[in-house]
């Protein structure tokens, strides 16, 4: 399916409606409390209602812009940026002269709430006063301004874009990679259905394309009219940010999107969207397909999409027999992405690069010795930033970026270790934490981890279950108190109920109640393996002279749940 833009993204593109003789609204926006400029201010040209847009720029340095209004009809002014209160002008009449605005915008106040998350309350978006409302009045603000700054091409980019075929557990099998430099607008990638399985060219539907959702859809009445929204707050990965969840209000016959906007509740700005699509034709339903677009606001105002990709299963047609049905397997991904930044600036690694050209592309940026490379962590399906990277004696250290890079610096030659830490490395036991490492004495060296997918993780920290099947699912993550200090030695422990156990193709019990315990480690991490698919879980935590903490969550289809706990006060809640 070929999202589309709506007519927001035309009315943002179009300025032919403005032009004429009319002269231009020159608008200064400015801090109400101090009088000081407000740069990157989202400046806009509505109609009379303050509804369908006209057109937009950014304020300057000096807080200034000019807009041309519409030649007929009375229009409105508004003024948006992420972390200051909307500000919309009284109606206002096209003249023969010059109009000068001088806009006030007062900080946003009141923080936005961070929520449990509710997997049955879903309503039509609200306006502010509501949890949904506040949240959404701040990602919308954001959204639009990426929506105007890509529907006019307000920053230049250059843009690195891949192609991939993916293995069952996210290995790349192989790639195909561009470089784009100085173009308008971020390029829209998708993957159709016959580029899956080509035995199914020509079937009805196998022409779709389905694509990640553009700003522009997301904030476009259509969209917003046919799904409902909730307040979440941040879970596994996005701990400590605010969601917005979206999905479909009516269950149709139609491809539909489903996801998370998310929002960091420090400045209120809108970080990225994770996305699922729904109703997708019968053979592609053996896996999700799924995918990640990120938001970033530059110095000047505009927002752009830094990272971006989508992800859908590839499938295979098994023939059957006289005894199995034919049926479709689940042979690996096909993923489409890519990376962009303002043009001339430095590439960030990123998800589409990690290989050894990236070690190489650092080497070459580098006057002296250093230490280069990248983490990656296949559970999220993205680089993996703030991983603290040292030396084994801690000479030196590194943290890596956004795209999971990172370049340390070594007085030369060198022979040491370099040490990788970070909370996802410990909690999952990776053996690469710890590398040992050469640098020449005019050189470089690479020291990279790339976390494995999570069926790799279950193989390797749990093996098979009791059928030898498939491997067993485990729940992993880390016991604090209040503050956000660790909880070493605390009882970690989890039961569920199974209605049947299978062996050999015969039912042999029923109704039983499995139990998983284990201790936290020093650093306050746990992981509990032998869990059962869809198995819906009472989890508890203990330590002596505190109360125990129990939730109730249920394991995910991917048989790994990340669950993390406050003992001694509030709960987290999946």
């Amino acid at each position: 399916m070929q999202l589309r833009s709506l007519a927001i993204a035309a009315a943002l593109a179009s300025s032919t409606t403005l032009a004429g003789a009319q002269q231009d609204v020159r608008v200064e926006v400015v801090d109400a409390v101090n009088g000081k400029p407000i740069v990157g201010a989202n400046v806009s040209v509505y109609d009379s209602a303050g509804v369908v847009p006209f057109g937009g720029t950014f304020s300057d340095q000096a807080g200034r812009t000019d807009l041309r209004p519409p030649i007929r009809g009375p229009f409105r002014i508004k003024a948006d940026k992420v972390g200051y209160d909307s500000w919309t002008s009284v109606q206002l009449h096209p003249g023969g002269k010059a109009m000068y605005l001088r806009v006030g915008m007062a900080v946003t106040r009141s923080p936005l709430p961070m929520i449990v998350r509710s997997e049955t309350s879903c309503q039509q978006l609200t306006g502010p006063g509501t949890a949904v409302g506040d949240l959404w009045a701040e990602m919308k603000k954001a959204l639009t301004a990426a929506a105007v700054t890509d529907a006019q091409g307000l920053v230049p980019l250059d843009v690195d874009v891949y192609e991939r075929v993916l293995d069952r557990d996210y290995g790349v099998v192989s790639e195909r990679a561009e470089q784009r430099a100085r173009i308008a607008r971020r390029p829209v990638m998708g993957i159709s259905w016959d580029q899956m399985d080509t035995s199914r060219r020509g079937d009805a539907g196998g022409h779709e394309v389905y694509r990640a959702p553009e700003a522009a859809t997301l904030v476009s009445e259509q969209f917003i009219r046919t799904h409902c929204y909730a307040a979440i707050k941040g879970y596994g990965p996005e701990v400590g940010l605010t969601g917005l969840e979206f999905r479909p209000a009516h269950v149709a016959g139609l491809p539909e999107l489903a996801g998370v906007l998310w929002l960091d509740p420090k400045d209120n700005s809108l970080r990225a969207v994770n996305f699922d699509y729904l109703n997708l034709p019968i053979p592609l339903r053996v896996a999700r397909t799924t995918g990640r677009v990120e938001f970033e606001q530059l110095p000047g105002g505009q927002w752009i999409v830094p990272r971006w990709y989508i992800r859908m299963p590839r499938v295979a047609r098994v023939a059957g027999n006289s005894q199995t049905p034919a049926r479709d397997s689940l042979i690996g991904y096909q993923e489409v992405g890519g990376a962009a930044r303002p043009a001339g600036s430095r590439p960030l690694r990123t998800a589409s690069n990690v290989s050894p050209r990236d070690t190489d592309d650092a080497e070459e940026d580098s006057n002296g010795p250093s230490v280069v490379g990248v983490v990656y962590d296949s559970t999220l399906g993205r680089p993996l930033p703030q991983v603290k990277v040292s030396t084994g004696g801690g000479k030196y250290r590194a943290l890596t970026g956004a795209g999971g890079q990172y370049e340390m610096a070594v007085a030369g030659p060198l022979n040491d270790s370099i040490v990788f830490e970070h909370p996802r490395l410990r909690m999952f036991h990776i053996a690469d934490a710890v590398q040992p490492i050469s640098v020449p004495a005019a050189g470089h060296a690479q020291a990279s981890i790339i976390i494995p997918s999570y069926n790799t993780l279950r193989a390797q920290l749990c093996g098979r279950n009791e059928t030898g099947t498939e491997s067993q699912g485990f729940m992993a993550g880390y016991v604090r108190d209040p503050y956000g200090k660790p909880i070493p030695r605390a009882h970690v422990w989890a039961t569920w109920q199974i209605l049947w156990v299978e062996q050999n193709g015969r039912l042999v019990s029923t109704n039983q109640q499995r139990t998983v315990e284990t201790d936290t480690n020093s650093d306050g991490s746990y992981v509990m393996c032998g869990f059962t698919r869809g198995a819906q879980v009472l989890a508890k935590v203990s330590i002596a002279g505190k109360p125990t903490v129990q939730e109730r969550v249920m394991l995910p289809p991917a048989m790994v749940l990340e669950k993390d706990f406050v003992l001694g006060g509030i709960a987290s809640r999946q």
